[in-house]
């Protein structure tokens, strides 16, 4: 599964790397190559050697996303943390 695309633009190692590491937001949307989102807490982020056998990863509130899945992190400094007790997950 490493390293692959499942459709659309996904992120690299490096690529979520370096945005986990420009974020200075505590709430993200987090955008995939299927057109889904996701919106959540930034929580850390899991390079590919140390999550082996699969590939880099950021965790979002309780959710795993693999570099392969995403297109698209944006930060929401606006977002509060009461706003979050709607369902993370939007169309």
């Amino acid at each position: 599964m490493k390293g692959h695309c499942f459709g659309g633009e996904c992120m690299t190692e490096e690529e979520l790397y370096n945005r986990y590491h420009e974020i200075r937001s505590t709430y993200v949307e987090v955008r995939f190559v299927d057109g889904e989102s996701l919106i959540g807490k930034l929580d850390s982020f899991v390079s590919g050697a140390n999550n082996e056998p699969d590939e880099a990863s950021i965790y979002v509130d309780c959710y795993e996303l693999f570099a392969s899945e995403i297109s698209e992190i944006v930060e929401l400094s606006d977002y509060s943390s009461d706003s979050n007790r709607r369902d993370p997950l939007l169309k």
